[in-house]
């Protein structure tokens, strides 16, 4: 399996959860993340658009550890300072003290994930 799909592997869950984010492979372009909404039941696109074209799996790790902030940062937006984020990477260092552990906790996972695959020789 390459790396772009081992990614996509360990983020299935996130993804499932994600109603407007999503990753495609397009074919001579390669795989890229699509914003917009998605009939998933029906397999339908209501609304999207390419939003990055992914030149290596360390770009794509990143855009779907973003997704994942995103997420995070939903569930959780009672508790944190901001209402929104013009980049959601600024989430690390802004969580609150009563989700510090928890929020570090989650991403250090992430991390040592992704750079498993990151490192795998194929």
């Amino acid at each position: 399996m390459d790396k772009y799909k081992e990614l996509i592997s360990i983020f299935s869950d996130v993804l499932e959860k994600s109603k407007d984010y999503h990753i495609a492979y397009i074919y001579q372009v390669g795989y890229v993340s699509l914003i917009g909404l998605l009939n998933k039941e029906e397999e339908e696109n209501l609304s999207m658009i390419v939003d990055e074209i992914f030149s290596s799996p360390e770009c794509m790790a990143e855009s779907l550890l973003q997704n994942w902030r995103w997420q995070w940062f939903y569930e959780n937006k009672e508790l944190l300072p901001r209402k929104d984020y013009d980049d959601i990477c600024k989430l690390d260092y802004e969580v609150p003290d009563c989700l510090k552990e928890q929020y570090k906790k989650i991403m250090l996972s992430w991390q040592k994930k992704i750079q498993a695959v990151l490192q795998k020789d194929i």
